[in-house]
């Protein structure tokens, strides 16, 4: 049975969701291809292998679609979640690396990512993914959607209230944070390169 005790997180990573855009899609790749087999089965449904992952991140639409993601101080992406609108209705895909599950990353990534679903004024929120994968479906209820199991497969629904000046403003705040953290990440990264050449 899986044990879905929250671990701490690890000191060095503080858990800013951000937001992606189309020059991301090397490192949002990079994450992908870190999975192994069985993650990528979870995932995608399908044990993709690397070509069809590319293919995967090459269709992702920045403008119509969000990626949310949570880097480690050096900026791998460490989780991402893939809101794929559907008319009114968003799909969540998520992804976590081994060694950070069980954190708080991919919930913080779901209440992210639901805020910016109701910003956008969709109406609700659904997730597709096999039965087995429990790590999600515990997520799922943790949210309060409604699960419906069919055979080996699985969906969560939730409807969604509308967007308020609250929720407007929440996210205003969370990505003027997410951009401030991912600057001051670049430039300790580019610091350590410059001392390692320099130093």
């Amino acid at each position: 049975m899986t044990n879905f005790t929250r671990k701490p997180a690890p000191p060095h990573l503080s858990v800013v969701p951000v937001r992606l855009g189309a020059l991301d899609r090397p490192a949002l790749l990079a994450h992908f291809k870190a999975l192994e087999a069985e993650d990528r089965r979870l995932r995608f449904a399908l044990p993709l292998g690397d070509a069809a992952l590319e293919a995967y991140v090459e269709r992702i639409d920045f403008e119509g679609d969000d990626v949310l993601a949570v880097h480690d101080e050096s900026l791998r992406i460490i989780a991402a979640i893939h809101v794929a609108r559907a008319g009114k209705a968003a799909e969540l895909g998520l992804s976590v690396l081994p060694g950070h599950r069980g954190t708080g990353v991919g919930t913080a990534l779901f209440e992210r990512a639901i805020m910016r679903i109701r910003n956008r004024g969709l109406a609700s929120v659904y997730i597709h993914c096999l039965a087995e994968n429990a790590a999600m479906m515990h997520i799922a209820r943790k949210l309060g959607m409604r699960i419906v199991r069919e055979g080996g497969e699985s969906d969560a629904y939730l409807e969604l209230p509308p967007a308020t000046a609250q929720t407007q403003w929440n996210e205003w705040v969370d990505d003027q944070h997410a951009n401030a953290v991912r600057v001051i990440r670049q430039q300790a990264r580019l610091s350590r390169a410059l001392l390692g050449i320099f130093g």
